[in-house]
């Protein structure tokens, strides 16, 4: 989702006046008295493919954008968030049922033409059922349940969605966390093709 954002005036790290420079064959702003680059203005989403007893878990958006659409579920990454815990979290907020990342299967990349504007990713998992039962969050979901490729092909659903339910389906493994590499950040993670 895209909102409308202000550019910074002033360097975010030491409060000079940011000026206008070609970087990267880019007018950007950056500081004068810093390192600081005005890189753009990013929004980072997840969702979760999850199975159970070979149905798939949708949930009913209760607000807009989307508002009465089907979707898997998933939302924001907050800042200080590695994405796998975001996803997680977001599953057990809106259904109530505990998961855990198995894989990447999908991106969606959505770049903005205009600089006011996010640039949207959205990170697709395939998630495995962990437990719980279903309670949906009331703020964000108006219905919820378990359902078959078929039923869902039936329901208001977006092509995205249904893509990204039929991809679970295949026999990819898709990127997977590698656990035995030491990275820059205590947060930082490494994904590759399993």
């Amino acid at each position: 989702m895209s909102y409308y954002t202000k550019p910074y005036i002033y360097c975010p790290l030491c409060a000079n006046p940011l000026k206008k420079t070609v970087i990267d064959n880019q007018l950007r702003s950056s500081c004068p008295n810093c390192s600081y680059i005005d890189w753009g203005n990013f929004s980072l989403g997840v969702g979760g493919v999850l199975w159970n007893n070979e149905k798939v878990l949708l949930v009913q958006r209760n607000h807009n954008p989307g508002k009465g659409v089907w979707t898997i579920p998933g939302g924001y990454v907050n800042q200080e968030e590695p994405i796998e815990e975001a996803i997680e979290r977001e599953i057990l907020e809106e259904t109530g049922i505990k998961a855990k990342p198995l894989s990447i299967i999908a991106l969606r990349d959505r770049p903005s033409e205009d600089s006011s504007e996010k640039h949207d990713l959205y990170i697709i998992f395939l998630m495995s059922f962990q437990g719980g039962s279903l309670k949906g969050q009331k703020e964000e979901v108006s219905n919820l349940g378990f359902f078959t490729l078929e039923q869902c092909a039936a329901l208001q659903i977006p092509q995205l969605t249904l893509k990204a339910i039929e991809v679970s389906l295949t026999d990819t493994k898709g990127l997977t966390r590698a656990s035995d590499l030491k990275l820059l950040g205590s947060l930082a993670s490494f994904y590759h093709l399993s």
